[in-house]
């Protein structure tokens, strides 16, 4: 695992401030002692291609940051779609199961399909974070397969729902694994080695500018530390879409739980409502039978 992911154990916010005040600090670390230790005088006379090799290395730095950051957003989006389509499935699947005809098998398929739906969200996702498969989720959806094989269509409108339960299923299975093979994916940490180097070089060519007054000099290289380390900063938020307080959470799947936990209130109110009516018509045939005695 590259030490991004360790990074992103730490909060967001405070991950900015100690990325912004780490390297706008060794900058401004590095212009001081610079000042100090190296005469000025003899950098006047080159000032000129100085600056020019500046501007060329701080526009290739540039240019690498910002493909790098296109990468990981464009990863980070490509890994939302999926989860979204997944979800998306998972709750079409939901749907299929719940309005099945109310037989035993259907049941079964429900309480396996829900034990998956939980497996998800209790274990797959906390282990993700951790860059982890989750065994036990596996089973369970492997689980889902065989009860849904199992089932006994009576009809034809019985055929055409298990076959679209098979549509979503297969659905979920296509965009689960994407979401399961996306889990390891961040930049390699070979990259990072030009990322820190070429940020280092960039604030020594501007150690390297004659600015004859120091804390104006000072100043300008500390601003460029904590632009380069907001950059850093994004780059590390971005590269694992799972991990930290900012990663992709299983919102389909708790919504699954939320509309059974719906359907069971609806289910318990409408019994009450039958109970009540069966014993106020038994009340009512007991006062009107007293009253023809």
């Amino acid at each position: 695992m590259a030490i991004s992911y360790y990074l992103l154990q730490i909060h967001p916010v405070l991950l900015f401030i100690l990325m912004v005040v780490f390297v706008s600090g060794l900058a401004a670390l590095l212009t001081m002692l610079f000042r100090k230790f190296v005469k000025v005088e003899i950098l006047r006379s080159h000032n000129e291609v100085t600056g020019f090799l500046f501007l060329a290395i701080a526009s290739f730095y540039a240019l690498l940051l910002s493909f790098v950051v296109f990468v990981v957003w464009d990863q980070l989006n490509e890994t939302r779609a999926n989860a979204s389509k997944e979800g998306s499935s998972a709750l079409g699947l939901y749907r299929d199961i719940k309005f099945y005809p109310d037989t035993l098998e259907s049941k079964q398929l429900m309480k396996v399909y829900l034990d998956f739906v939980y497996n998800v969200i209790d274990d797959e996702f906390p282990n993700m974070e951790r860059m982890k498969l989750s065994r036990l989720t596996l089973e369970s959806f492997s689980r889902v397969f065989d009860k849904l094989e199992h089932l006994n269509p009576k009809n034809q409108f019985q055929v055409q729902l298990v076959a679209e339960m098979f549509s979503h299923l297969n659905e979920l299975s296509t965009f689960r694994g994407l979401r399961v093979t996306s889990m390891e994916t961040e930049i390699p940490p070979p990259i990072w080695l030009p990322i820190i180097l070429g940020a280092v070089i960039t604030i020594i060519f501007a150690l390297l500018l004659d600015i004859e007054h120091k804390r104006m000099h000072i100043a300008l290289t500390t601003l460029l530390g904590a632009f380069i380390g907001m950059i850093l900063f994004t780059i590390i938020l971005l590269d694992h879409p799972f991990t930290g307080s900012m990663g992709i959470k299983p919102k389909s799947y708790m919504q699954i739980f939320t509309y059974e936990q719906w359907a069971n209130e609806h289910l318990e109110l409408s019994n009450q409502v039958k109970t009540d009516t069966i014993l106020e018509q038994g009340l009512q045939n007991k006062t009107d039978t007293t009253i023809t005695k």
